[in-house]
């Protein structure tokens, strides 16, 4: 997995803006770019990212990321949803919720997530969390079996 170029060829002209939040960074709140974005540091909050967006090794990132497609090889804890792919490197460590067009996954990752991956991530078909969520019906009772069924 390349962080920025894939083959050789850069990804969909999704880097028309690069921002980098740097190593040692502690930023809150909500984010967004048009282009690329680069997390070396800690941010926690909602990051909404019309290109790639890449956690590096040292990123530790809490709350809702939403990206054409995302590369992550650091820590993240919350809601992720990858409109096109998402990339998960051996040395990332990801809990919560996964949504995701396409998934490609090193060995060495760890997750603990639910997940669901596919070509519909219409987010709003997707069931909620598990704290909001309606118990499943009960199973309908028994039926008593026929007298005149064959073979009795």
């Amino acid at each position: 997995m390349s962080v920025w170029k894939k083959n050789g060829t850069p990804p969909v002209n999704h880097e028309k803006t690069l921002s980098l939040l740097g190593e040692g960074s502690n930023t809150k709140g909500d984010f967004f770019t048009p282009g690329a974005l680069r997390v070396e540091g800690r941010f926690q909050g909602s990051l909404r990212v019309e290109g790639r967006l890449v956690l590096a090794q040292t990123a530790e990132v809490k709350g809702h990321i939403h990206a054409a497609q995302v590369l992550i090889a650091g820590q993240f804890e919350g809601q992720i949803t990858a409109e096109e792919l998402l990339e998960v490197a051996s040395t990332a460590q990801i809990k919560g919720e996964i949504r995701a067009k396409r998934m490609e996954m090193q060995g060495g990752a760890r997750l603990e997530v639910r997940c669901w991956v596919g070509e519909t991530i219409d987010t709003a078909s997707l069931p909620s969390s598990p704290a909001t969520e309606a118990p499943a019906p009960s199973p309908p009772p028994p039926q008593p079996l026929s007298k005149n069924r064959r073979g009795s």
